[in-house]
């Protein structure tokens, strides 16, 4: 099971206090890779969450688990098992690509005859594309034979 943002956050930051000791406020937000105010609020649903007591210090400038709540060795295991489930499901493969750089179009009009159309509708039906991407292929496909089968014209003729 692939784990939200967040619930990664709160399970890497459960298991970095589990231990009981006292955690650097910079540790804690290098290893979350996460903001002060981000870390506020994962500290506010580990404790909502897991009844635990963390309690800062202002001289060190650190976090400390001081009572557990529901945070047993057995389940803080648990949470790092799903983290490392998670890395792996994350570095064996690319689920997909969202490419963001979209293709410059303009909108034309063209007078065709009723059979040129035809034969453009017939050419989007078997490759399953609209009109518009039918006519982008007939021009990618068959525009430069037709340019040079054509006769050269002189500049300046």
């Amino acid at each position: 099971m692939q784990l939200s943002t967040r619930q990664a956050r709160i399970f890497t930051l459960a298991n970095l206090l589990g231990s009981g000791k006292p955690v650097s406020a910079t540790r804690i937000i290098s290893s979350l890779d996460c903001s002060e105010p981000t870390l506020t609020r994962a500290l506010k649903e580990l404790r909502d969450s897991y009844s635990a007591e963390i309690k800062y210090s202002k001289a060190t400038h650190s976090y400390q688990l001081v009572t557990p709540g529901q945070l047993d060795k057995k389940t803080l295991r648990r949470m790092s098992e799903a983290l490392t489930a998670n890395a792996e499901i994350k570095t064996g493969e690319i689920v997909s690509r969202v490419i963001l750089d979209k293709d410059k179009k303009k909108a034309v009009s063209l007078s065709l005859k009723m059979s040129a159309l035809r034969k453009i509708d017939k050419l989007s039906r078997l490759s399953g594309t609209t009109r518009s991407e039918a006519v982008e292929m007939l021009v990618i496909n068959c525009i430069d034979t037709l340019i040079s089968g054509l006769p050269t014209r002189k500049k300046g003729v």
